[in-house]
C-alpha cells in the first residue's frame, strides 16, 4: 500500500494522536511521503522515522492508494488540490473544529486505519467545479470543492454580478457578492448566507447571493450540467474571485465561466458513516436545547 499524508500545524493536545497515527502508516508504508512543510512541523514536534520520504506537489504523489489530511476542513480541501485530478481518495483526521470533510476524530485512527487495510471503508465520490477567469492565471488547479464566490473588496458598495447560464440570462445581483456552491460547499458558506442543505451526491449547483440588495433574490438551484457565467461591475477597480480558500483578482466585466469538472473527489469513508449522520452530529439535529 502506498501512502501519502498531508497536513497543517496542529495544537499539541493532537501529538500523541498524531504520533500513532504517524507510526502506524510507517508499519504500512515505511517509505511512505509527508508534504514537505508538513514533514518540516512534525520533526519538531515528535519522532519522524527517517525513512519516511518527502513530496511537493500532486505529480509526485501520482498512483498512490490514499492520502491523509491532517487538520480541519480548510487543510482537507488544499489536500484535494493535491490527489482528486490523480483519483487519490482521501481520508480526513480531524484536529481542527468542525469537521464536515475532515471526519475521523483523533480517537478513531486505529479503526479507520485498520478498515483501510480490511477493504471495510467506502467512497463517497463528489463534484467539483472548474473555473475559467477571463485575464486571470487561476493557478495548476482551477477547480473548487466547496463554492466559487465574487467579492467586493475595498469599498462599502455592492458588486453587481450578471449571471448567465448556457447562455441565458438568469439575472443581476446587487449585493455584498455571489456564491456558486457545489452539494458539497451546501454546508459552508452557501450554509452561511441561508442557502439549502443539499444532500451531496445531488447533482446540482446553488446560486447563493450574499445580503442581497433586494431580499427576493433567494438561493436557486440548477443542475450541475451547464456552464454559468458570471460578470461582476460596480465601484470598485477590482474584485476577489475565490475558489474555496484561494482568492484571485478580477476586473470589472470581466467573465468567469463555471462548469462541472471532468473528474470527482474521492472522500474516503468508515462503514458507519453518511452524510445524514454526520450533519445530525455536527448541528446538533434532534437534540432538546433544553437539555442542554
Amino acid at each position: 500500500m502506498r501512502i501519502a499524508l498531508f497536513g497543517k500545524p496542529f495544537k499539541k493536545k493532537h501529538n500523541d494522536a498524531v504520533q500513532h497515527l504517524v507510526d502506524r502508516i510507517h508499519g504500512l508504508d515505511s517509505e511512505a511521503f509527508v508534504y514537505n512543510d508538513f514533514m518540516d512541523f512534525l520533526k519538531g514536534s515528535m519522532k519522524v522515522p527517517s525513512t519516511l520520504k518527502t513530496f511537493n506537489c500532486a505529480e509526485d504523489i501520482k498512483g498512490y492508494d490514499v492520502l491523509f489530511s491532517v487538520g480541519g476542513d480548510g487543510t482537507f480541501l488544499e489536500s484535494c488540490t493535491l490527489a482528486s485530478e490523480n483519483g487519490i481518495p482521501i481520508m480526513g483526521i480531524n484536529t481542527g473544529t468542525l469537521g464536515f470533510l475532515s471526519n475521523v476524530g483523533t480517537d478513531s485512527i486505529d479503526e479507520a486505519i485498520d478498515s483501510i487495510v480490511s477493504g471495510k471503508t467506502w467512497i463517497d465520490e463528489r463534484s467539483l467545479l472548474k473555473v475559467e477567469a477571463e485575464g486571470v492565471d487561476l493557478g495548476t488547479f482551477p477547480y473548487a470543492l466547496n463554492e466559487v464566490a465574487i467579492h467586493k473588496r475595498d469599498t462599502a458598495s455592492m458588486v453587481v454580478v450578471e449571471v448567465h447560464r448556457e447562455e441565458r440570462f438568469v439575472n443581476t445581483y446587487w449585493a455584498d457578492g455571489l456564491i456558486v456552491s457545489t452539494a458539497t460547499g451546501s454546508t459552508a458558506y452557501n450554509l452561511s448566507v441561508g442557502g439549502p442543505i443539499i444532500s451531496p451526491s445531488s447533482q446540482v449547483v446553488v446560486i447563493s447571493p450574499i445580503a442581497p440588495h433586494n431580499l427576493t433574490n433567494r438561493p436557486l438551484i440548477v443542475p450541475i450540467e451547464g456552464e454559468i457565467t458570471l460578470s461582476p461591475d460596480g465601484r470598485d477597480a477590482s474584485f476577489l474571485l475565490s475558489l474555496d480558500s484561494r482568492s484571485f483578482r478580477i476586473a470589472p466585466r470581466s467573465k468567469v465561466t463555471v462548469n462541472p469538472a471532468s473528474f470527482k473527489a474521492q472522500f474516503l469513508n468508515l462503514a458507519h458513516q453518511n452524510f445524514f449522520n454526520i450533519i445530525r452530529s455536527k448541528m446538533h439535529w434532534g437534540i432538546d436545547p433544553r437539555e442542554r
